[in-house]
């Protein structure tokens, strides 16, 4: 399904293709928000089934980082003397795991001096990070890493004073550039500053010494822009969705729910009911629970 189509199957839901009164410029805040709302109705459900797996694996992507020693900053300073840090991919939007890769320093146990070992990282919380300090079974180790999503706002690091001015302000100069690249396939704008991220493991890195990190991650979606050009166009020019064609049709409804709000459009109410095609994979069906009580 190409942008165009989208476009085209978007009037055809609302009846009004041969009178549109859809401007172009509302279609394209429309369905990017469209995409947006998609793609977190998915990664709240991610995982339960195939499907909802499948619904996002285009925007799944790995990387690989190599971290930083830097200084403890704030309360952590007065429990981990340090943290390796990692700037996450400027198309970051959610992550899904975070593995450690350590290089061995010295013998140790059964581990030989020069080896690598993988340990899985573990979401760390903002209550959770001041409960375990003192909790010799949670705390961080080696064997038992956290990762945690944390930007540090000071003189010595200001991620917003990393990028230009005009970034801020919505310099016309700055908002042409961004307009001029979302056409390109490596254009994915999901964020302002750059995503940082701590590894904490302890106080002691003598013997393991984090080299590599891991991240599985949802990258933001290509930006949808649709010209009036490309409308205008006999032969349909306009870029293919990344979605596979199922889930384009989900955006679509998803789109059409937009629309009709925003027009203030009485089939709404039975919008909803009529185009529901995925069923809520936490919810129990009827004759489920009632086998399950008898």
């Amino acid at each position: 399904m190409t942008e165009r189509e989208l476009y085209e199957y978007a009037l055809i839901e609302m009846n009004k293709v041969e009178a549109p009164s859809l401007i172009l410029e509302d279609f394209n805040y429309f369905i990017n928000k469209a995409v947006q709302q998609y793609i977190n109705k998915v990664y709240n459900r991610y995982d339960i089934n195939q499907q909802s797996s499948d619904d996002l694996r285009v925007l799944k992507a790995t990387v690989t980082l190599t971290p930083d020693k830097t200084e403890a900053v704030g309360k952590v300073a007065g429990v981990n003397k340090f943290v390796y840090t990692v700037d996450l991919p400027d198309d970051y939007m959610h992550i899904l795991n975070c593995i450690v890769e350590y290089e061995v320093k010295k013998p140790y146990k059964c581990y030989a001096e020069g080896d690598h070992v993988d340990f899985a990282a573990r979401r760390l919380t903002a209550d959770m990070a001041s409960g375990i300090i003192h909790n010799v079974y949670m705390r961080p180790e080696y064997k038992r890493p956290y990762f945690y999503i944390n930007n540090i706002n000071n003189s010595d690091y200001n991620s917003i004073n990393k990028y230009p001015t005009t970034a801020i302000t919505g310099n016309n100069t700055y908002n042409q550039e961004l307009t001029n690249s979302v056409k390109t396939e490596d254009s994915r704008l999901a964020n302002a500053s750059k995503v940082r991220m701590e590894l904490r493991f302890g106080n002691d890195d003598a013997v393991f010494e984090p080299v590599i990190v891991y991240v599985d991650y949802i990258k933001a979606p290509m930006f949808i822009r649709l010209t009036q050009e490309e409308i205008r166009s006999v032969e349909d020019t306009t870029r293919p969705l990344e979605f596979p064609d199922y889930a384009c049709y989900e955006i679509v409804n998803e789109l059409v729910k937009l629309l009709m709000e925003n027009a203030s459009d009485p089939r709404l109410q039975s919008n909803y009911t009529v185009n529901q095609t995925i069923a809520d994979p936490t919810a129990v069906p009827q004759s489920q629970s009632s086998r399950d009580s008898s």
